[in-house]
């Protein structure tokens, strides 16, 4: 007997906009390896791309970030830092990415922000 095995693709929006203090990535969805491609390229270009300013994902939309999404972070991280700039990563306390990033130390190499007052 075959089992099939029905796995539902995750879905994810991303969009980016350019904010007083630096760009603004705002994702929706699921982050991992089938969609960290989508996250990738606003990401990157907000890095890569003038303003030469601060980057801010905001993930509070997010309901779920895999190994993919981490490593994406992290090298966004690594390739602002030496320009001194920041990553700063918009969280929603108690959902997985928040979890996640904290229970790896990502609050030690990036800024956990949870409210976005004066940011967006």
């Amino acid at each position: 007997m075959r089992e099939t095995c029905n796995l539902n693709a995750a879905q994810l929006a991303v969009s980016s906009r350019t904010i007083d203090k630096g760009t603004l990535v705002e994702a929706q969805g699921e982050v991992d390896l089938t969609t960290a491609q989508q996250l990738r390229q606003p990401l990157m270009e907000a890095v890569n791309n003038p303003p030469k300013a601060d980057v801010f994902v905001d993930l509070r939309q997010v309901d779920f970030i895999d190994s993919a999404g981490l490593a994406l972070l992290v090298e966004a991280r690594k390739r602002l830092a030496p320009e001194g700039r920041a990553l700063h990563v918009l969280l929603t306390p108690g959902r997985q990415p928040e979890r996640v990033l904290k229970l790896g130390r990502f609050d030690t190499i990036m800024t956990l922000v949870y409210d976005a007052a004066g940011i967006v």
